[in-house]
């Protein structure tokens, strides 16, 4: 599907910079074309780059709006120190390259040459931020620029993304040790972060609750500081008995200001303490496509000293099995597997004095039936949702198993009330009908071929687990399947924008497959990606509700967007027209006027009773539109946008007060 490509690299070429409050980590690149006699005019494109560390290759390019050959990028931003020291700059370059920092000339070797090694040394002190201004050009053949740093202390690596940083200032603590999301194979752990630009103190949360820690609720309020490092798992501090082997901790900093009033959070930052049995499997659990000749892996449990693996096609057998060959390796080779099935394995752990029973994991063969949607695992999804799935290489027919109990629906045959019936091939989707909120399904679906003497295929149990509120769109059920195939459910065939259009200015969707984007994401895998241009237009994209139309059931109150916009965007507002069948839409505008340069997930509540007031009835609502910019005066400009999780939700709670900081 090429029929936005045009467009978007048009948009491509306009984006542009203007000032932001708040700044973000990378550094601005901005792309030209290469013109010796007079360079830095034409400019191709602008983006945020975390890092610079790219070896495009030969050929290559940065992107699809620049030539693989003759093109110039300048970065620019901040460069921060984090300890006082002298630091060596290095680049690796082909072609030329010119480095400044804190405005001073380090590196300058604007030749053509193939990949060559620069350096320069300068003093920097730790927490202050230096200009820096690095500059390269490509003539052709290969293309590649590394920036990195090293000094006495420290070797030789690419400048993370943390120590980079493009617009305002900083206010938020950042940077947390250990990284979100870590591991830890300790008892006890130190934590540490960075702090915000103007904080005088430190309010330390953590506890076992993510609710508890994001409120500052329960006993999860930990102590007021200046310094920024805190120990858990440690005598006098939090868990002073050590941190719990297979425990989730979550934890948060915020900053307080001198005036003792104003405060800056960071997210809730979670780490986990490695459970005792085995985790981490290789492939993942509920994998797909999975190469017959596998050699299977996995992280041993904390402690663990022998392992023995049970491996099969049948659950049971697996689930059942008591005795086995221990082995001190955490690789096991299963042989060739057959082509369309499902297996099924476990690792006992054994400590010396006793042995833990695994978790019983899962994976698909190649050819199996595959691409679950929902997919497994998924939340907050939609009350109304229809479950589909892609057919394996052998199958003639379906069979669908669907329920509330994950065993029942294992276990189930086609005697069963979990069996929902056969399916001919070539429709893959099943409507389970109105689900309840906040509950948890199961399905399972196995492949027939009455040809083949293996089938049928007993499929692997799927799980997803319903919204406690009511899903608009969770951008979760669009495919990358192009029409006239019976299958497809492509994002841009259901949010109608200005493709094909002069005077609408919004394109919904990648030209490429991926057609959402799976990287800038709120919830779930896909979000949906907004490039708009008003300039002498309006930018609107439109969607028809199937479900849900009547917005005053289950006490809902508000419309929920969570919206991501990018620093290198042109200032616009944001807003959301809601319309009936009949009647003219009621239009609400994001109070920030340049929201479209947010640059990082925000949640936008609007009330319902604003839409009421405007004359909408909410109980038969007809189309969404999101709308960048201001649709009777078009402000001008272009940009990149990122929408995801739109929902309907009861008012939300009133937030309990902030604790007292320690004296």
């Amino acid at each position: 599907m090429y029929r936005k490509f045009i467009f978007f690299a048009c948009f491509v070429f306009l984006l542009g910079l203007v000032s932001s409050a708040n700044g973000v980590e990378g550094l601005l690149g901005e792309y030209y074309e290469r013109d010796t006699t007079n360079p830095w005019q034409v400019l191709l494109m602008k983006r945020l780059d975390p890092m610079v560390d790219f070896n495009w290759g030969d050929p290559g390019s940065p992107d699809p709006s620049v030539p693989v050959d003759n093109f110039m990028v300048r970065w620019t931003g901040e460069v921060e120190a984090p300890i006082t020291a002298t630091y060596t700059f290095h680049t690796q370059t082909d072609d030329g390259v010119r480095l400044w920092v804190n405005n001073e000339p380090l590196i300058d070797n604007w030749t053509d040459h193939s990949s060559t090694h620069d350096s320069n040394d300068i003093a920097l002190q730790a927490g202050q931020r230096y200009e820096i201004t690095l500059e390269y050009y490509e003539n052709g053949g290969g293309a590649q620029c590394q920036l990195s740093w090293s000094t006495s202390t420290m070797t030789r690596v690419a400048i993370p993304s943390q120590y980079l940083w493009v617009g305002g200032d900083r206010p938020n603590p950042r940077n947390p040790n250990p990284a979100d999301g870590a591991m830890i194979r300790e008892t006890w752990i130190s934590l540490s972060w960075s702090p915000g630009d103007y904080t005088a103190s430190h309010n330390v949360y953590v506890g076992e609750s993510f609710d508890d820690v994001q409120a500052g609720t329960g006993d999860t309020f930990r102590v007021n500081q200046t310094n920024t490092d805190y120990a858990v798992g440690f005598t006098g501090y939090p868990y002073p008995d050590g941190v719990v082997k297979g425990t989730t901790y979550y934890w948060r900093i915020e900053d307080i200001e001198a005036d003792e009033t104003t405060t800056h959070s960071s997210p809730v930052w979670s780490f986990s303490i490695a459970p005792r049995t085995a985790y981490s499997p290789i492939p993942a659990d509920g994998e797909e496509f999975v190469d017959p000749n596998i050699v299977l892996k996995w992280t041993p449990g904390f402690g663990a000293i022998l392992h023995t693996v049970f491996f099969s096609d049948d659950y049971d057998t697996v689930n059942d099995a008591a005795a086995g060959i221990p082995q001190g390796a955490v690789t096991y080779t299963p042989g060739t597997l057959e082509s369309g099935k499902t297996y099924f394995w476990r690792v006992d752990e054994f400590f010396g004095f006793e042995t833990l029973k695994g978790e019983i994991w899962s994976f698909s063969v190649t050819g199996s039936v595959s691409k679950a949607n929902p997919y497994n695992g998924a939340e907050n999804v939609k009350q109304t949702q229809i479950l589909t799935w892609v057919a394996g290489d052998n199958a003639g027919s379906h069979q669908v198993y669907f329920g509330t109990d994950k065993d029942t629906v294992r276990n189930a045959t086609s005697a069963s009330p979990e069996y929902k019936g056969s399916k001919n091939l070539g429709d893959e989707k099943y409507d389970p009908g109105l689900l309840e909120q906040d509950a948890a399904y199961y399905w399972r679906i196995d492949e027939v071929n009455n040809l083949n003497p293996s089938s049928p295929w007993k499929g692997n149990v799927w799980t997803f687990t319903t919204a406690d509120f009511l899903v608009v769109d969770d951008l979760e059920s669009y495919n990358d399947i192009d029409p006239p195939n019976p299958n497809s459910n492509t994002i841009f065939g259901y949010w109608i924008d200005g493709y094909g259009t002069a005077t609408n200015g919004a394109l919904v969707g990648n030209d490429l497959p991926p057609y959402t984007d799976q990287t800038t994401v709120h919830g779930g895998r896909q979000s949906m990606p907004y490039v708009y241009d008003i300039t002498i237009k309006f930018a609107e994209a439109t969607l028809t509700l199937d479900s849900p139309r009547d917005w005053t059931t289950s006490g809902v109150k508000t419309l929920t967007i969570w919206f991501h916009g990018n620093l290198v965007n042109d200032a616009a507002p944001i807003y959301v027209a809601i319309a009936n069948m009949t009647g003219a839409p009621a239009v609400v505008t994001h109070d920030d006027p340049a929201a479209t340069q947010i640059h990082a997930w925000t949640q936008w509540d609007i009330p319902l009773q604003e839409f009421a007031d405007k004359g909408i009835d909410l109980t038969n609502v007809n189309t969404i539109t999101i709308g960048v910019g201001n649709k009777a005066n078009p402000p001008g400009g272009t940009g990149k946008m990122h929408f995801d999780d739109i929902g309907l939700h009861p008012l939300p709670p009133e937030p309990e007060p902030e604790p007292e900081p320690a004296l």
